[in-house]
């Protein structure tokens, strides 16, 4: 079970690295993986990665928010190769406070948040592999980033009690697997202001998501026999768009 991994991390590190997704900084924060950091007196750091996708006032804010409960925040893109020295630094304070002479550093968080990227950006050629899809680090794995810093890298964290469809809009589920790419599409749609689809995808936004859904059907050309609009397909498509980061919000 996902949960016995993170409480094995948790006894083996010094530190927690909780790493968070820019477009929905809230949703996807762990309260049980934060709880359990502090009832083993562990430090905690949260990384939010992604900010190239959103503006950087979202990004400000959410890293106050934070920090307003006493935890240290990293703005962070694996994108666009920046945050890696504050977060460096961050760890080796923690070392430095702690005594210690190496820092074993969690990173932890849901899948598709870009764990694997962040520890990538941190070490360079050898370190963990990067994967579009959601799930690919399957269990512990360590990698060592310096003299003085090793990093564990863990499964994502994906809470049971949530939806297929609010785990696939936050990049914590493969949209191969869902039963109804529309509804997840139309959701996505509604969350994201019109411009941002009109922008990216040139095309004039419906008044309502089906209306929306259906524009991109037609941009993209995708039909069925007869003719008919390919929803399914369209609506997989922006879905694994927005799950590769290509829309800014």
């Amino acid at each position: 079970m996902v949960w016995d991994k993170i409480a094995r991390l948790l006894e083996e590190c010094d530190v927690v690295i909780e790493v968070l997704d820019a477009r929905f900084p809230n949703e996807t924060r762990s309260r049980k993986l934060e709880e359990m950091v502090r009832e083993r007196g562990k430090d905690l750091i949260i990384v939010i990665n992604k900010c190239d996708l959103v503006s950087r006032r979202k990004c400000e804010e959410a890293k106050r928010n934070i920090e307003r409960e006493g935890i240290p925040v990293v703005l962070f893109s694996a994108k666009k190769r920046w945050g890696s020295r504050i977060l460096r630094n961050e760890i080796r304070f923690i070392g430095l406070a702690r005594g210690l002479d190496e820092v074993k550093a969690g990173v932890v968080g849901y899948a598709n948040v870009g764990k694997s990227s962040l520890i990538y950006l941190l070490k360079g050629k050898g370190s963990a592999p990067a994967a579009p899809r959601p799930g690919f680090t399957r269990g512990l794995q360590w990698i060592r980033i310096s003299r003085r810093i090793r990093l564990l890298d863990s499964p994502g964290i994906i809470p049971r009690e949530e939806g297929d469809i609010r785990l696939a809009l936050k990049g914590a589920y493969d949209i191969t697997k869902l039963e109804d790419p529309e509804l997840a599409a139309l959701e996505l749609i509604k969350m994201l202001p019109p411009r941002v689809l009109e922008v990216h995808y040139g095309i004039e936004a419906g008044e309502t998501p089906e209306e929306t859904l259906e524009a991109l059907a037609r941009k993209w050309n995708l039909l069925r026999k007869g003719g008919e609009l390919d929803l399914d397909r369209a609506a997989r498509r922006l879905l694994r768009d927005w799950q590769k980061g290509k829309l800014k919000v």
